[in-house]
C-alpha cells in the first residue's frame, strides 16, 4: 500500500490501495486501483494515469459529502449546485482553509466563494406523562 506523505515518480501501482493524504504522486500510472482519501494535506496527482481505479472517501473527506448530501436532500439544492458549479470553474479556494473558524450563534457557511444561510431545525416537544393522560381522559 502506498502510505500517506510519500512521494512517487514514474511509479505503475496495479490493484493496490493507494493513501492519498499528503502524497506527491508525478507521471504514475494506477492501474485496478483503490485511491483513498481522508481528509488531510491534499495529495499531489501531476501526470498520472488511472485505469479502472475506484474512488474512496473516509473521515473528514466522506464527512464533507454527507453534509453536502444532507444539504441537498434538506432543501439547499441550490447550494450544492452552486458549489459544484465553482468546483468546475475553479472557483473554490486555491489553498484549504488553515482550520473552522467558529462563530458562536452563527447561521451561515461560508464556502469561500459566498456566505449562506444555514436554517435551524426545530424540534416538536415532547409530550409530557401528565398531557397524554389528560388526553385519554
Amino acid at each position: 500500500m502506498a502510505a500517506d506523505g510519500e512521494s512517487y515518480t514514474g511509479i505503475s501501482f496495479s490493484g493496490e490501495d493507494i493513501r492519498l493524504d499528503g502524497s506527491v504522486y508525478r507521471a504514475c500510472v494506477f492501474r485496478e486501483c483503490r485511491m483513498l482519501y481522508r481528509g488531510g494535506p491534499l495529495p499531489v496527482l501531476e501526470g498520472c494515469r488511472f485505469i479502472d481505479c475506484g474512488w474512496n472517501f473516509d473521515g473528514a473527506a466522506a464527512n464533507t459529502l454527507m453534509m453536502l448530501g444532507a444539504l441537498n436532500q434538506g432543501g439547499l439544492a441550490p447550494l450544492v449546485e452552486a458549489t459544484l458549479a465553482a468546483i468546475r470553474n475553479g472557483g473554490v479556494l486555491a489553498q484549504p482553509a488553515e482550520g473552522p473558524v467558529r462563530t458562536p450563534g452563527a447561521r451561515v457557511i461560508d464556502l469561500g466563494f459566498g456566505r449562506f444561510p444555514v436554517p435551524r431545525l426545530r424540534r416538536q416537544p415532547r409530550a409530557s406523562v401528565t398531557d397524554k393522560h389528560e388526553g385519554e381522559a
